[in-house]
């Protein structure tokens, strides 16, 4: 298992999919709370609570999963079913949070061995009514039974005679009456039911068609509510409402450096002399690159390679994981900052007898010499954070952070800091394939340009009752949009006829800003699209005195070192 997928399939984030990389989320917390890591809209999800549910694996079987009501008034529930307390969860169940609330299906990827969902008790279905089908023809009147034939009389047939023959006639034909009128009501008996079946048989019909129309119709209007809840879902949101949705998420960063030997020498300094009455920086040709003259020697004039710095970042995750930029947390692996003593420099070669000779003079420190890539002398370098500091927004409390991650692509780093409890994280959207130039982009982060907000701390301490004063951070907001996109497309090349083209950008695959007043301070800061999802990461800024502009790595290069890409 990588990741936990949740699918879901209505409320506010409707036909929506999220990914959660197990290595980096061990808990998801579900709810209305900005400092959950499954977050519904505080408007439109009123059914869920701040902190409805969560997610957890099962600490005796890692491979199982485990989803807990936390007290929530409408209640968490699983395939249908209302939970109390904890229950396991396995991929493919469906989870609702509160009875006609937002509900997604719960997976991991790729699955675990064995992970079948459980079977599902299928409901009996409605027995169609039995038909009743019209009777035969009714019995048949019955015929009147022979009259028996005259005795043939004789002559002189007396008056009694007479009299007996014509009451056994009448007897006869009052026999033969009944049974015809019971033949008859028969016949209207047999009739009647059959017409009854058939009218019951088609009011059955009718009543089914209604019911039929009926289903189609309420499907209709699910699936018009379900089509407006995703046009609301993807309805654009002012940038005040990212700010109050995310602005917590969004970390200064306080970092100081040293350059360190990889073979146990210790810190590393640039070499200075003194020349002319003054020190002056020396610097030694490494192929075709001029690079400062590395030493090991603290003496007083010589300039310890290393650095302090601010920058910007945003947690990803709600265990702590921030992505900033790679020259904020890793100095060393990018482009070094030489201090103005470093310029008007000498460039030194060894002489015969060994010594170093002055050969020329360097007016300008180099540009883009990057520490940890030197090879001097065949030793290779490292760096070393000697101060990682995350300081979250209204907030005068410091957390010591530790170097994760550093991207070999581009200007990416990953951090963590450890903190009890979750932190408020961001949404991300990898969208570098389809993203056009003009879209929205709204910047949040530290530029230095902007003025501090300080605290005054009271100590409690007996023993040490000093009042401190600290930064209290509130990151600044920047709406632009995107002015172009840059991307290095490495084609097959070659003269068949639509044979792809090789394109090469000379700042790699980026995001040119049309924001230019943010600067220094805010690298590693989010680039939020117009949905309030974070598309990039502010990293660097160009001007020619006149006009300026500002650059963006896409979040694809950050969801790599998060593990998700």
């Amino acid at each position: 298992m990588e990741r936990i997928v949740l699918k879901h399939l209505s409320g506010s984030k409707a036909n929506q999919v999220e990914e959660f990389p197990l290595n980096h989320v061990k808990e998801l917390i579900l709810g209305r709370d900005p400092s959950s890591t499954v977050k519904y809209d505080p408007d439109r999800d009123d059914l869920v609570g701040r902190q409805h549910a969560k997610i957890t694996q099962d600490p005796n079987d890692p491979s199982q999963f485990i989803v807990s009501d936390m007290n929530s008034r409408n209640g968490t529930f699983v395939n249908n079913q209302r939970i109390n307390g904890t229950v396991r969860v396995n991929p493919g169940d469906q989870v609702q949070l509160g009875p006609g609330g937002p509900a997604f299906i719960f997976d991991v990827e790729p699955r675990p061995a064995g992970a079948t969902k459980a079977t599902r008790v299928a409901q009996a279905g409605p027995t169609a009514p039995a038909t009743r089908v019209p009777g035969g023809p009714g019995p048949t009147t019955p015929a009147f039974p022979p009259t028996a034939p005259a005795p043939q009389q004789p002559h002189g047939v007396g008056k009694a005679t007479v009299e007996r023959i014509v009451s056994q006639n009448v007897q006869q034909a009052k026999k033969s009456q009944s049974r015809t009128y019971l033949a008859v009501i028969a016949v209207v008996v047999v009739l009647f039911v059959g017409i009854a079946g058939v009218g019951g048989f088609f009011v059955w019909r009718g009543f089914s068609s209604k019911s039929t129309e009926i289903s189609t119709l309420k499907k209709g209007l699910d699936e018009a509510k379900d089509a407006k809840t995703a046009e609301v879902a993807a309805a654009a949101v002012k940038p005040s409402e990212i700010v109050s949705n995310y602005g917590k998420a969004v970390v200064k960063i306080d970092v100081a450096w040293k350059l360190v030997s990889q073979q146990g020498n210790g810190l590393v300094y640039h070499q200075y002399t003194m020349y002319n009455g003054r020190p002056a920086a020396l610097y030694v040709k490494v192929g075709d690159a001029i690079e400062p003259y590395l030493t090991y020697n603290s003496n007083s004039l010589n300039v310890g390679i290393g650095g302090r710095h601010t920058g910007s970042g945003f947690a990803v995750s709600s265990d702590g994981f921030i992505l900033t930029n790679r020259h904020v947390a890793a100095a060393w692996e990018s482009a070094y900052q030489f201090p103005a003593s470093a310029d008007n420099g000498i460039l030194v070669a060894p002489g015969a007898n060994g010594q170093m000779t002055p050969v020329a003079a360097v007016p300008q420190a180099p540009a883009n010499w990057i520490p940890a890539q030197t090879k001097q002398d065949g030793i290779s370098y490292d760096g070393r954070n000697d101060h990682l500091e995350v300081l979250f927004p209204n907030s005068d409390r410091e957390l010591s952070a530790k170097l994760s991650s550093v991207s070999k692509r581009h200007d990416v780093a990953l951090i963590k800091v450890d903190s009890p409890g979750t932190v408020p994280a961001v949404e991300i959207n990898d969208n570098y394939d389809s993203i056009s130039a003009g879209e929205t982009a709204v910047v949040l982060g530290y530029p230095a340009i902007s003025q501090p907000v300080f605290g005054i701390v009271k100590s409690q301490d007996a023993i040490n009752k000093e009042t401190q004063v600290v930064e209290i951070p509130d990151p600044t907001v920047t709406v632009g949009n995107i002015g172009r996109i840059y991307r290095n497309n490495e084609g097959s090349g070659g003269a068949a006829v639509g044979a792809e083209k090789t394109t090469v950008s000379v700042i790699g695959d980026s995001y040119q800003l049309q924001i230019n007043t943010t600067g220094s301070g805010n690298s590693g800061g989010p680039v939020f699209d117009d949905h309030g999802r974070v598309i990039a990461i502010f990293y660097a800024g160009l001007s020619d005195g006149r006009t300026a502009v500002t650059f963006a790595v896409p979040i694809r290069y950050g969801k790599e070192l998060m593990g998700t890409k």
